[in-house]
């Protein structure tokens, strides 16, 4: 989930796409219990200033060229029944809205391929393009795309019970709701069932620095980069804690780290920004 979550989460991210909206959570590191629960409005810090910054890089206009094919294709999948036909031109929409960073026709057309075509695959992908829709929506759309997103990630747990980053994925549409402390405990059981599933810590992690514990969130990181050396998101909000924390000398030293595990040039005038602000 590597490079879709640092655009969902970023905006995720993994881990996810729920920058705005966020209840105020504590978890208990070394115990994995929870100390209790706050549901706030999200409050504006970093976190929220990364979401803006995607969002802004988020853009690009169709050419007239590319609007004329893509209303044809469109044209097309309402005008046959035939489902693998469908399927097919809902593949060919999807693909363009994904060029135009267009991502609630994202979910909703990846939606249309996985009634049409209802296996775990189609209903993941279909999950993740709600999850990551949900922060570019307005507040009154956020609440019924974590619940679209819900909704797949249970069919796709249907089929295969045994995924545990759909488990971690799933917790994560929970966090937003009037009972944000089960998709916590969907993280803990997730996390003791593997300690090492690098979804499950990245987001627990990701919580950590939503309800403002930075120390954890830094315990949170650390581990998963030992567990993965390589993962670009992870060591990019270890970077993002070190910095809430003054230590800028960590922080650089991570964001570093994370621009050479990753170039998509996104995420690399993201780092940019933030080594530019610890200098």
């Amino acid at each position: 989930m590597q490079k879709k979550q640092v655009i969902a989460v970023l905006v995720a991210v993994v881990g996810i796409g729920i920058v705005f909206s966020l209840p105020k959570v504590l978890v208990d590191n070394e115990k994995e219990s929870v100390e209790g629960a706050e549901v706030t409005v999200a409050h504006e810090d970093s976190l929220s200033e990364v979401g803006k910054l995607m969002a802004e890089k988020h853009t690009h206009k169709p050419s007239d060229s590319e609007q004329k094919k893509l209303q044809d294709f469109t044209k097309n999948y309402y005008s046959i029944s035939d489902k693998e036909k469908k399927r097919i031109f809902a593949d060919s929409i999807l693909g363009y809205y994904n060029k135009f960073h267009k991502y609630d026709s994202v979910a909703k057309y990846s939606g249309e391929i996985a009634m049409l075509q209802p296996n775990e695959k189609n209903l993941l992908s279909a999950a993740d393009a709600y999850m990551q829709a949900s922060d570019l929506v307005s507040v009154n759309e956020k609440s019924a795309y974590m619940d679209k997103s819900r909704l797949y990630y249970e069919k796709a747990l249907d089929i295969n019970a045994s995924n545990l980053d759909t488990k971690s994925k799933l917790a994560m549409t929970y966090v937003t709701t009037s009972n944000p402390m089960t998709g916590i405990r969907i993280l803990q059981e997730v996390v003791k069932e593997d300690p090492r599933n690098e979804t499950a810590i990245f987001n627990l992690g990701y919580l950590s620095m939503q309800s403002r514990q930075y120390n954890k969130a830094v315990d949170r990181f650390k581990s998963l980069i030992e567990i993965n050396p390589a993962h670009a998101s992870g060591t990019f909000y270890l970077g993002l804690s070190y910095l809430e924390l003054g230590n800028k000398g960590k922080a650089n030293q991570y964001f570093m780290k994370a621009k050479g595990l990753d170039s998509d040039p996104e995420f690399q005038a993201i780092i940019d920004s933030y080594l530019k602000e610890s200098n």
